[in-house]
């Protein structure tokens, strides 16, 4: 499994790669253990039942996309429809649908904003709720 996102501790970018059975995973900044929230059944049962950063309850799955990329493409494609008669607009629909099918996806903590990749454990991720979203995002405005 692969893991992006600032350590705890020093809040540095991190890239971390693991494998079970799992041994403590270190920020290679601070080299504090990342993985202080780490449930038993994410240690030696390979479940991801919560963030093992944050200890969140709450995470998510959404295709591995950049999503500016995204956005970029689709000002491309409403630019371009003047010029090509809404033809770029088809375009863009067949890019879109192309790198759907080919892209992956990614598990993500919605308080830590921590990444998963490559690992089946996110098949039992549900997909991304606004609601929840909205929950961590004014739990972080009232204790600022």
């Amino acid at each position: 499994m692969n893991l992006r996102s600032f350590c705890p501790y020093c809040q540095q970018d991190m890239d971390l790669t693991f494998d079970w059975p799992l041994e403590a995973p270190q920020c290679p900044h601070c080299q504090k253990n990342v993985f202080q929230n780490a449930t038993d059944l994410f240690s030696h049962n390979k479940k991801l039942d919560q963030c093992p950063l944050c200890g969140a309850s709450h995470l998510f799955k959404r295709k591995d996309f950049n999503q500016k990329l995204g956005i970029g493409l689709i000002v491309l494609g409403v630019l371009g429809a003047y010029f090509t008669y809404g033809l770029s607009l088809l375009l863009v629909t067949l890019m879109d649908w192309f790198l759907f099918r080919r892209v992956g996806e990614l598990g993500s903590c919605y308080q830590c904003k921590a990444e998963f990749r490559d690992s089946p454990l996110l098949e039992s991720l549900i997909p991304f709720d606004l609601e929840i979203s909205d929950y961590y995002r004014n739990l972080v405005r009232k204790h600022r």
